[in-house]
């Protein structure tokens, strides 16, 4: 058979003793409880509205697209892309020889349809003057009455026609009706060119804009007259306060709207085509009211009154969130906040809290109303030894 294995007399003792003990009804002390240390965040100074930045693009705030009024041929360009040109410039001009031909011919027209419309006048007064001596008949007057109607007519073209080949022939050259860059040519000598064809594309020398879309999540906290800053990437140190003075009313790609922002008289290093950086500050939505950041860890979702909270808030637009906040005696208290919008990974906070206000941010799942805890440090750990 095998031995089993014996206690030693020293553990026999022990464990004898220990049976003793639990014989009269001695128990062993119990271990002194654990207080948590939690993270928190201290609320601090009131938030402002929202600010984003969106990016844009440098234009001049009158660009007009050139063309001849007249179609023709090209005789001459006298401007470049990049030239500087002056309100009233000839920039390019039109082979006149075809307009003139056509102002000669027209006024020869002209001058046919006037004595046409003095021998009908004529035909008619020695009309009527036989019809009252009774020596022509009613059907002849009416005749000749018709013959000097259409001859006016006919005059009254021919003169319509003649302002319109002159004026077309004035219109043979292209002028700047402001002051300006030509920002494009598009038209070279012996070109033909029709009636509105873009020949030139005039950017004023004058105030500049930037042209940025807004999403549609913001384009209603957009407003006319709403000051803007506005920087460029190019030139360091140079920022402006830009204006809105235009808001789209209608959505283009990628669902936002066009907006320009009128900036004052421009530095000399502003060009149009530069990119611009616009940023929005948009505090409206607060009307007024005090509002701080806090962590959205802080957000205790798992809290049973969470649901009791809301439902109380039903019928409003606002939202209602608890959050554990640490009292003077370390104990945790419930409060429930009214919250806003969402900022990156902070959340806005109407009421429920004050300044100085110590928030717990960090592993709220774990806790419970009325537990004593303590607040953690950088230099401490999250728990005891």
């Amino acid at each position: 058979m095998m031995n089993r294995p014996t206690l030693g007399l020293p553990v026999a003792l022990a464990l004898m003793g220990a049976l003793l003990l639990t014989g009269c009804g001695t128990e062993p002390e119990p271990l002194a409880e654990t207080i948590p240390r939690v993270k928190y965040f201290e609320v601090g100074e009131q938030a402002t509205g929202q600010s984003r930045r969106i990016s844009g693009k440098l234009v001049a705030a009158d660009t007009s697209l050139l063309s001849f009024s007249v179609a023709g041929t090209v005789e001459q360009v006298l401007v470049n892309r990049g030239d500087r040109v002056e309100k009233g410039q000839v920039l390019a001009v039109l082979d006149i020889e075809p307009l003139r031909l056509a102002v000669e011919q027209s006024r020869a027209q002209l001058n046919i349809a006037s004595a046409r419309a003095t021998e009908t006048k004529q035909s008619y007064d020695r009309a009527i003057n036989l019809f009252n001596k009774q020596a022509l008949s009613q059907a002849d007057v009416d005749k000749a009455t018709a013959n000097h109607a259409t001859a006016l007519g006919n005059l009254k073209s021919a003169q319509s026609d003649l302002d319109r080949k002159e004026r077309d022939y004035a219109q043979a050259e292209l002028v700047a009706p402001f002051d300006g860059t030509i920002a494009e040519r598009n038209i070279d000598p012996f070109q033909e060119t029709d009636v509105g064809e873009n020949a030139f594309v005039l950017q004023s020398s004058g105030s500049l804009e930037v042209n940025v879309r807004i999403p549609e999540t913001l384009i209603r906290d957009i407003e006319y007259g709403q000051v803007v800053q506005v920087t460029f990437p190019t030139l360091e140190g140079t920022r402006l306060n830009g204006i809105v003075n235009e808001i789209g009313s209608r959505v283009e790609t990628g669902n936002s709207f066009p907006v320009n922002i009128q900036l004052p008289v421009p530095d000399a290093e502003l060009l149009p085509g530069m990119t611009a950086s616009v940023t929005f500050n948009f505090d409206k939505y607060l009307d007024g009211r005090t509002a701080y950041l806090i962590p959205l860890s802080a957000i205790a979702i798992e809290f049973g009154s969470v649901r009791k909270a809301t439902e109380e808030r039903s019928q409003t637009k606002e939202n209602i969130a608890p959050v554990y906040v640490v009292a003077e005696d370390g104990t945790l208290k419930v409060r429930n906040l009214l919250i806003g919008d969402l900022r990156g990974n902070y959340l806005e906070v109407y009421e429920g809290l004050e300044a100085g206000d110590k928030v717990v941010s960090a592993g709220v799942t774990f806790l419970r109303e009325g537990m004593t805890v303590e607040l953690w440090t950088p230099e401490q750990g999250l728990t005891d030894g």
